[in-house]
Parts: C-alpha cells; sequence; structure tokens
C-alpha cells in the first residue's frame, strides 16, 4: 500500500494549493469585514466602554428634560354690553380673523418688550444663555456663554426658533401660549409674563369693558409697586455707606477741603519758586570759583575738577613742558652720544630732579585746590537744596491729598447724582401708582360686565420631552458602529498573516500545509492531530507537481520564532515513521536548537567537521522513531551543528567543497531535511537553498507579516531556488487543513477512558 492510500483516510478535506489567489466575490466583503470585526473584538469592546463612560453621564448630566408649559388665553365670539345686555360684535367681521389678530399681539414688539422689561429683574438663566441643547448645555457647564443678550432680543429669538409660540387652537376659544424650556419654573414666568402682559396691553386699548380696565389697573399698580420697591431699595443701598440719603452737606465739606489743599498747594508752589531761585544764585556763585555747584556731591566729579585745577597751576604746567624739552634732548644725546659718556648720566640726573620737582608743585597746586574749596559756599548750597527737596516733597504729597480728595468728591458727587436721579424715578412711580390706585378706585365703582377676552388658565406644564433614552440609545449604537468601523480598519491595517487564505491571497505563495494552536485543541487529541498536519503536508509534498518529495529539501523561514525548527524536526520524525531514511541537518550555525530540543548527549553537533572533511559516520548521530507506521519505521539520522566558529559559518558553506560533501551525504539517504537560520536575518539560509533541492518556507499565524514572507521569496526567487510553498503554524483549528479530522478525535476521545500526554513534537525515542 503507498503512503498516499495508507493516510487516505486521515485527509479528509485536505487542500492541495492554489497558486492564484482567487477574486474576492462582492458578496464576501460583508463577510470580510464581519470576521474583521469578530477577530479584533476588544477594539469594539474598548471603544464601546470609552464612548459610553464618557457620553452617557455627560448625556445624563447636560441634557435635561425638555419641559413644555402652556397657559391659554379665553376670546369669546361675542362680547355683550353692559348697559343693553345684547351682544356688541360691531367690531368684529370674523372671529377667525380676530383670534388670529389677537395671537399676532401677544408676539408683538410691544408685549415682548413689557415682557422683558417685567422679567429683567427676576434674574432668569433664560436671559443669560440659550436654553436647550447638548452643544449649549456643554457651553454653559465649561463658561463659554457668558455674553448677555438683551432681554427683549432674547424673546423675539426664542419666538423665531419657536422655542416660544402662540397659536389658536382649532375647534375652541382659546389661544395657547407654550414654551419650552428646561427650567420649568422660569418657563411658568415667562409664560405668565406674556399672559400678564398682553392682558395689560390689549385689555387697556377697551375702553368698552370696564372690567379689563380694572384688571389693567390693577395689574399695572402691581408692576409699579414692584419698581417702587426696587426704586426703594437701590437707594437704601447707596445711602447705606452714609447713613444718610441727603449727601448735600457731606459734599460742601469736601468740596471745603479740596478748596483749602488747593490754596495750601499754591502757597508750597510759591514758596519753591523763591526756593529754586536762591539755588540758582548759589550755583552761579558757585561757577565764578569753577566748581560746578551740580557736581559736588560726586566723589568721581570732585576729583576730575581737582586734576583740572592742578593742571591749569602755571606753577605745575611749565615744570612739564621743561621736562618734555629735557626729554627729548636727552632721548637725541642718547642716539648721538656713547652709552659711557658722562654727560648722559649727567642729563639723566638733572630730568630727574626736574620730576621730583613737578610733584613738589602738584602737591602745592592740590593744597591750593583745598584751601580754595573750602571758602567756597557749598554748605549753603547744599542747604538751600535740602529745603527745596523737602519744598517739592511737600508740594507733591498736598498734590497727591488734592488728586485724593478730588476723586472722593467727584465719587460722591456721582452718587448723589444717582441718589437723585433714582429719588427722581420713584417720585415719577410714585406719582403714577397715585394715578393708577386712583383710576383703580373710580373703575371700582363700576360692575364689570363679562370680559371677551380673558386668562383661561395660567401656565403650567402640559408634558415633558426627555431625549435621553434617544440620545443615549443612539450613543449606545454610535459606539458599537465605531468600534466596528475601528476594528475593521484595524484589520485591514495589520499585514500579519493568520489565515492560508491570507497567505495565498497577500503573498500568491501556495500553501503545502498547517500545523495546529496547542491552545485551540483538547491536550489529550494533540498528538493525533499533529500527526495528521504532518500526513497531509507529506502529502502536499508528493502530489506537488507530481515530482514527489524532493531529495534534499530546505526548511526556513523571513525571521525568528516562526516555527522552522519544530517543523523541520516534526517533518523528518513523520517521514522516518513512514519508512523512509532521513536525515535532519542542524543548518543553523549561529544557534542551533536540533540537540537540544531531541535530547542529544552534549558534543553531539559535528557539522561542521564534515563540511571540513571530517568522517560523516563520526559526526551522525541516530535515534529510533515513533511513526505511524510501526512495521516500516525508517531510521532518523540527526547531524547537529554547535555555535563554535559560527563567525566563519558563511565561508564554511559558500567554500566549493560544501556542496560536494552534502551531495555526497544525501546519497544515503532517502531524504534530507536541512533546517536553516530565518531568511531574512543571516545570508547562510541562501547558500542552503542553493545547496538544496527545494525550499520550504514557514510562517507563524499572527506573527509573521506580509512584507517579510514577500521578501523572503524574491530573495529566494533572484537566485533561481525552488520554492515548494509555505506551511502556516499555529492556525486555529478551524482554518486547519485537517479540521474535520479534529470531530473524529474529539468523537473518539468521548468514547475512550485512556488519556494521552500532549506534546507539541512527535515522539521520538533517543538511542
Amino acid at each position: 500500500m503507498s503512503d498516499l492510500e495508507k493516510y487516505h483516510d486521515q485527509m479528509v478535506e485536505q487542500r492541495v494549493v492554489n497558486f492564484e489567489s482567487p477574486p474576492e466575490p462582492e458578496s464576501e466583503s460583508t463577510s470580510a469585514f464581519i470576521k474583521g470585526v469578530l477577530q479584533r473584538w476588544y477594539i469594539v469592546l474598548l471603544i464601546f466602554l470609552i464612548m459610553c463612560a464618557i457620553g452617557l453621564p455627560a448625556i445624563w448630566l447636560l441634557v435635561k428634560p425638555l419641559y413644555v408649559v402652556t397657559g391659554a388665553i379665553r376670546v369669546a365670539p361675542t362680547s355683550p354690553n353692559v348697559w343693553t345686555g345684547r351682544a356688541d360684535t360691531a367690531e368684529i367681521s370674523t372671529y377667525d380673523i380676530f383670534v388670529n389678530t389677537q395671537a399676532g399681539m401677544i408676539t408683538s414688539s410691544r408685549v415682548v418688550q413689557r415682557v422683558a422689561d417685567d422679567l429683567v429683574d427676576k434674574n432668569l438663566s433664560f436671559f443669560e444663555a440659550e436654553t436647550s441643547g447638548l452643544a449649549t448645555r456643554l457651553k454653559q457647564v465649561l463658561k463659554l456663554a457668558e455674553t448677555k443678550p438683551e432681554p427683549a432680543s432674547k424673546l423675539k429669538e426664542a419666538i423665531r426658533r419657536r422655542v416660544i409660540t402662540v397659536a389658536p387652537v382649532e375647534d375652541s376659544e382659546l389661544i395657547n401660549i407654550t414654551m419650552k424650556s428646561t427650567e420649568p419654573e422660569e418657563a411658568t414666568q415667562v409664560v405668565d409674563a406674556f399672559i400678564r402682559n398682553y392682558m395689560a396691553v390689549e385689555v387697556s386699548a377697551s375702553a368698552q369693558n370696564r372690567d379689563l380696565e380694572l384688571t389693567l389697573l390693577e395689574d399695572e399698580r402691581k408692576m409699579l409697586v414692584e419698581k417702587l420697591q426696587s426704586r426703594r431699595q437701590a437707594i437704601h443701598q447707596l445711602a447705606q455707606e452714609y447713613g444718610t440719603a441727603n449727601l448735600d452737606g457731606r459734599r460742601d465739606m469736601m468740596l471745603r477741603r479740596v478748596a483749602t489743599l488747593l490754596a495750601e498747594l499754591t502757597r508750597v508752589e510759591a514758596q519753591n519758586i523763591g526756593l529754586e531761585a536762591q539755588v540758582k544764585s548759589l550755583e552761579q556763585t558757585t561757577e565764578q570759583t569753577g566748581t560746578p555747584a551740580g557736581l559736588l556731591s560726586s566723589p568721581e566729579t570732585l576729583l576730575q575738577i581737582r586734576q583740572e585745577y592742578i593742571d591749569r597751576d602755571l606753577t605745575v604746567r611749565i615744570p612739564m613742558q621743561n621736562i618734555a624739552l629735557f626729554d627729548q634732548e636727552l632721548i637725541i644725546a642718547q642716539q648721538i652720544l656713547a652709552s659711557t659718556n658722562p654727560e648722559l648720566d649727567r642729563k639723566a640726573e638733572v630730568l630727574e630732579a626736574l620730576v621730583a620737582r613737578l610733584e613738589e608743585c602738584k602737591e602745592e597746586a592740590s593744597k591750593a585746590f583745598d584751601d580754595l574749596m573750602s571758602k567756597t559756599s557749598q554748605e549753603e548750597l547744599m542747604n538751600a537744596r535740602a529745603v527745596l527737596e523737602q519744598s517739592i516733597a511737600s508740594k507733591n504729597l498736598l498734590g497727591a491729598m488734592l488728586a485724593q480728595e478730588d476723586a472722593k468728591a467727584i465719587e460722591l458727587g456721582r452718587k448723589q447724582l444717582t441718589i437723585q436721579d433714582l429719588q427722581d424715578e420713584w417720585e415719577l412711580t410714585k406719582d403714577m401708582y397715585d394715578i393708577v390706585q386712583q383710576r383703580l378706585q373710580e373703575s371700582q365703582m363700576f360692575r364689570k360686565s363679562p370680559a371677551r377676552i380673558s386668562v383661561a388658565y395660567g401656565a403650567d406644564i402640559s408634558y415633558i420631552q426627555d431625549r435621553r433614552v434617544k440620545y443615549s440609545m443612539a450613543l449606545v449604537l454610535g459606539a458599537v458602529a465605531c468600534g466596528a468601523m475601528l476594528a475593521y480598519l484595524r484589520d485591514k491595517a495589520d499585514q500579519s498573516l493568520r489565515t492560508p487564505d491570507d497567505v495565498v491571497k497577500l503573498t500568491g505563495i501556495r500553501i503545502i500545509g498547517t500545523t495546529i494552536n496547542l491552545h485551540t485543541i483538547k491536550p489529550a487529541l494533540l498528538p493525533e492531530h499533529i500527526a495528521g498536519d504532518y500526513q497531509a503536508i507529506r502529502t502536499n509534498l508528493q502530489l506537488l507537481d507530481g515530482k514527489g518529495v524532493p531529495k534534499k529539501l530546505v526548511v526556513t523561514s523571513p525571521g525568528m520564532q516562526e516555527g522552522k525548527t519544530t517543523f523541520a524536526i516534526n517533518l523528518a520524525t513523520s517521514m522516518a515513521g513512514s519508512g523512509k531514511k532521513v536525515l535532519l541537518i542542524d543548518g543553523d550555525f549561529r544557534k542551533p536548537d536540533i540537540a537540544h530540543l531531541l535530547n542529544l548527549p552534549k558534543g553531539s553537533g559535528g557539522l561542521q567537521a564534515v563540511l571540513l572533511g571530517r568522517e560523516f559516520d563520526q559526526a551522525v548521530h541516530s535515534v529510533a522513531s515513533t511513526g505511524f507506521a510501526p512495521a516500516k519505521r525508517g531510521p532518523l539520522d540527526i547531524l547537529a551543528a554547535d555555535s563554535r566558529n559560527s563567525a566563519d559559518a558563511y565561508e564554511l558553506l559558500a567554500s566549493p567543497d560544501a556542496l560536494r560533501h552534502i551531495n555526497m551525504i544525501s546519497q544515503k539517504y532517502d531524504h534530507v531535511i536541512i533546517d536553516t537560520p530565518p531568511m531574512l536575518a543571516c545570508p547562510d539560509a541562501l547558500i542552503w537553498a542553493k545547496l538544496g533541492d527545494a525550499v520550504i518556507l514557514t510562517c507563524f499565524a499572527g506573527r509573521t507579516i506580509t512584507p517579510d514572507l514577500r521578501e523572503a521569496k524574491e530573495r529566494l526567487a533572484q537566485i533561481g531556488v525552488r520554492v515548494l510553498g509555505t506551511v502556516l503554524n499555529n492556525v486555529r483549528v478551524e482554518q486547519s487543513f485537517c479540521r474535520r479530522s479534529y470531530d473524529y478525535y474529539v468523537q473518539n476521545d468521548k468514547s475512550s477512558k485512556k488519556t494521552k500526554r500532549a506534546k507539541e513534537l512527535l515522539p521520538i525515542v533517543g538511542e
């Protein structure tokens, strides 16, 4: 029975490689999106948690429920005459037109202005910032909306934006005044203010209805009372500082103090003029002595004046001139006479005597200067200046006091004017209040007739719009969508190879087989599944190109820790278990691992010695393998390497004898499997690839990236090496080539009580 027939039952759904990447159907775009999102589920969860942790509290803190507050005005179809008792409709042609006109009057500029005046003193937040919207609430919290608009303009803007609406109710006599706000108390005040001021404006225009006039007067009286109270409170606050509202006496006293300070300042300024004249006279006297009076207080200047005085003295200037002339004569004599001439010594002695005389003259001139300075009026000048400085200081102090008192007088005058204005306003308001009170008393003499326009009901909350639940649901859905999109983009940007389809589509290298991820399978089933993986790989190698498994097979990988050594050991073990005579060569001189993984005795390495001409039988190490067909177990020999002389690895492999030794060794075996260093780490792998018949590239799911595998493939293609394909290690069960055999093992495991110890390597029994 051939190997292909023997393992036919275990190769269920094995996929022999396809070189070309199949075109991706449009229907797979959705599945690719879902697949990418599921692979990056933690990104979706993280984005969801972050957005919800930030957004949900913000929504529930910043977004307040929207209260709809409604008040209504009733407009009767007819108005009975209080004298005749008959309906009076002469002024109204159509009821609908009248109702619409009254609805328009409620939002007129006159009513709006009165409402603004009525509410301006109540410190409503409605007039400070916008009242709705998440962005507006956020601005309010961050204190970005600090500009306070004009109250009337704010009301008109609210009407334009339909925050405040006035509309007749169909099939009724009501005109509803509605306001939407997050502050129901303020909305109630605004709606009531509209109702109250509309009634005040509109009813006051109707001379035929005494009842409406009475209501108008009553409302007006209340408004005037509030104004009187506010004006009285303002006057009281301003007058509280001085204990009285009459500031005339205090202001007169401050003005007298200012006048006194001004007179004293004028006297000091006149005194300063006299002192300045006296100082100037003393300075002129000092100038006549040759000493600048303005510089007498400076030691440096005094020394300079002293030196100038000495230099101008004739008793000093004449000796200096004589010394200069005699010095010139001495220089000329030194040029003419010999150095031993006694005349030179005599002239030198004379020059020294002249210099000594000059110093004596300077001392005499210095004493004369000191005597002269002692006779000047310096002390008198200094005293005069001191008096002048004191007078100037007094002037400055008086000026500061005058400015301070003047500012206080001006401030007091302003407060007095403010109090006077408030008192005048209070008097005017009081006069108006008296007039209104008088008219109210007169109107109370008439019985009120039924009102055609009246208040149906005051402002009250009609319903509540809470959008926080809707916003929260939108945020949750948006968080999921953002997380899914970010996960998909992250998956698209990830260049790691994770599935066999990724390898074929992204690199164009065919898949020979896969090995299972140890964490995705039960430990008891691991040996059987690993055996099935390598049976599938051997089967695919036999089927490739119809040429069978190459004799010298090189195993390498683009980078480190991508499973090439484990794959080489397991592939050699699997081939030996099928009855083949196999040699496994550890071709990684720089990091030899095979001897350590197979527990070979220390000093088992001998590949370097064989390449240098040592006998092969003395370097090879044989082990017995446990394969899938015990009757046909073949020998498995190991030619290990050691890390000694790793620096000469390239030169050793590139020597002409290396190929000859490898070919001679390969004649003794059915298959020679060579484990090499990573392709992109060092050039040894390229030399081994040229020494072998074909190359298998191994890669590690989730670790190997597309550019590295492509570069490794291109390097091998440049030197003309045959690449059989790639083996993807560490794949999940559902992506394995033998995934259905896993189901078979699971069913078998349920019915079997015997467990096996999981090992990543196929079982090998050493010598």
